[in-house]
């Protein structure tokens, strides 16, 4: 039976044969698994992290429900006219509901039901198959209010799924990066198939149609899938040595991952286009932690009209421009951690010389001490013996 390389390849298989179906990725489907945490907000559901954990292996999400549509309809092709005539509908359903920027499908099985016009049974079945068959993937549940946690609010919770396609990169596991095009525009993994390729798309049209930026974003969601707890902390920074060339662009690719991890616009993105524009300030001592503030703020410490690339056409584009922003002749500024651990050193040694200076010694006012000799010697005696305090 053919595989599910790619739709060009103009395959067709089949929903109900199992002897083709990769076990090893529905094992591992079934262990990254990741289910609605109790304490969790809903928008826990469309996170990057909650959609890669539940990708098996080889396949990965998409935004371009065309393609699914076409791979799911030449696997029903050998199916019973009737069964093949309700995947089309629910799969048309489904491709409805997708939300194209977050990748995923919102949706109740009452809603399903009413726009493809089947049944619940009908529909249960077809989704079980296209779950079976890793192309249709559960990222979570649904849930009555009953069941809300306390503290969130009391509302009924529609399952969350996305769209599934066999990877393109699959036959490269150990590629770092998700998309065969670089920011340049260049092809860079030029021995892998793909429907990039097949199709002879230009870099424009892979940007306009969106592959370029749900690419990356793949490449950083595989990265993060694995490095979750190393990419939180913002005060990474480059070392000064490493024992090999290749442990250094480690290093640097992790903190552009770490980078991406806080700045969503940055996504869309390839690491080694973020590490064009940052590696000189990462080698002269920038942690992560400077080149976001860098984005938001100007080197007066003033916040930009603007908060991220909204309105950009190209995300590099806006990197450079923010970081142009911080460089002085080709020279770059102290960064904002630098600057505050000068500021600290200052104000410490200030507080030193104020402790280190003597104390002027100073008694009690004139008028305390008029009450005082008008108290013990009458205001008279007091006026003649001490004028001064008159």
């Amino acid at each position: 039976m053919p595989s599910l390389s790619g739709v060009a390849s103009q395959s067709s298989i089949s929903l109900s044969s199992k002897s083709d179906i990769d076990l090893r990725a529905q094992q591992i489907a079934r262990e990254n698994y990741v289910k609605r945490p109790r304490n969790a907000t809903p928008a826990w559901e469309e996170s990057t992290l909650a959609k890669a954990a539940i990708i098996p292996a080889g396949y990965c999400s998409t935004l371009m429900s065309d393609t699914w549509l076409t791979i799911v309809h030449q696997t029903i092709e050998s199916r019973r006219a009737d069964h093949a005539h309700n995947t089309r509908k629910v799969c048309q359903a489904l491709a409805q509901y997708l939300d194209h920027e977050k990748g995923i499908i919102r949706a109740t099985w009452a809603t399903l039901t009413k726009t493809a016009q089947v049944s619940r049974a009908t529909l249960s079945r077809i989704l079980r198959e296209l779950k079976d068959n890793q192309l249709l993937g559960v990222i979570a549940s649904g849930r009555s209010a009953e069941k809300s946690p306390r503290g969130q609010e009391q509302r009924n919770l529609a399952p969350v799924y996305t769209l599934l396609i066999p990877s393109p990169a699959a036959s490269h596991p150990n590629t770092d990066e998700g998309s065969f095009y670089d920011e340049n525009g260049n092809l860079f993994v030029t021995d892998t198939p793909s429907p990039l390729r097949d199709r002879k798309i230009s870099y424009k049209q892979a940007i306009t149609e969106g592959i370029f930026d749900s690419f990356c974003k793949q490449g950083y969601a595989r990265y993060a899938r694995t490095h979750k707890n190393s990419l939180e902390k913002k005060r990474q920074t480059l070392k000064a040595e490493y024992s090999s060339q290749r442990q250094r662009n480690q290093a640097l690719a992790h903190l552009a991952r770490t980078i991406q991890h806080h700045c969503f616009d940055l996504r869309g993105i390839s690491a080694s286009a973020i590490l064009e524009v940052t590696t000189p300030f990462f080698e002269i001592g920038w942690s992560v932690r400077d080149v976001l503030y860098a984005l938001d703020y100007s080197p007066v410490n003033q916040p930009y009209n603007t908060r991220g690339a909204a309105g950009m056409r190209s995300v590099k584009k806006w990197l450079e421009l923010r970081m142009s922003q911080w460089m002085n002749h080709d020279e770059i500024m102290p960064s904002r951690t630098a600057t505050e651990e000068q500021e600290y050193r200052q104000r410490q040694v200030q507080q030193a010389q104020q402790s280190d200076a003597p104390k002027k010694a100073t008694g009690p006012s004139i008028e305390v001490k008029r009450r005082i000799k008008v108290a013990l010697l009458g205001e008279k005696k007091a006026r003649v013996q001490f004028p001064e305090l008159f």
